[in-house]
């Protein structure tokens, strides 16, 4: 019986190793699954305001999801636009001029390669790394999204470094503005 107890012994404490190991790794997976967050930001009516609503932060390296929750037959289309924070049309006079040669408007038009009122070809503009980090100009591009139907939405993750705060637009309503901040990221 010994032998048998001793044969015992050494098969068990390999299994009870695994065992622990195993118990050490599942909370690490789980945590990971937590760590993997999205930040959703709607484009949406709230009465007779329409807008970006959602939070202010979002954390570096987290998807950022933007959700299109009008429709476009009554209010057309939307874009999400990172600019930077000179280029945003502050006044209601830019804003209604924000179509015209050399404003934000008409730089975003041109991100697409569009000239007139189509709807671009591609609806992701892709500037500087992968992800949300680069805001453009009138003469740079910047990262955009745009919206064409109720209930569409798009993520991708936030590239840019914490600290950096971006300031986003809908092209085609240009009163439509925010800005978020970036947090560091999340540590597991």
């Amino acid at each position: 019986m010994k032998v048998k107890r001793s044969r015992v012994a050494v098969v068990g404490a390999p299994l009870v190793a695994v065992m622990a190991l195993l118990a050490f790794l599942v909370p690490n997976v789980s945590a990971a699954e937590s760590s993997e967050s999205v930040t959703t930001l709607e484009i949406k009516m709230e009465g007779k305001k329409m807008g970006f609503f959602g939070p202010k932060t979002v954390h570096e390296g987290e998807e950022l999801r933007i959700v299109n929750d009008t429709s476009p037959s009554m209010v057309g289309p939307h874009t999400f636009s990172l600019v930077t924070k000179s280029s945003l049309p502050k006044t209601a006079k830019l804003r209604k001029e924000c179509f015209t040669p050399g404003r934000i408007c008409m730089g975003i038009a041109g991100w697409y390669g569009l000239k007139g009122e189509e709807s671009p070809k591609n609806p992701l503009v892709k500037a500087g790394k992968e992800g949300w980090d680069t805001m453009g100009t009138t003469k740079k591009k910047g990262d955009s999204y745009f919206f064409g139907k109720k209930g569409e939405s798009f993520e991708q993750v936030v590239s840019a470094k914490a600290g950096t705060t971006l300031y986003f637009m809908c092209a085609v309503h240009a009163w439509m503005q925010g800005q978020i901040k970036v947090l560091p990221p999340v540590t597991q």
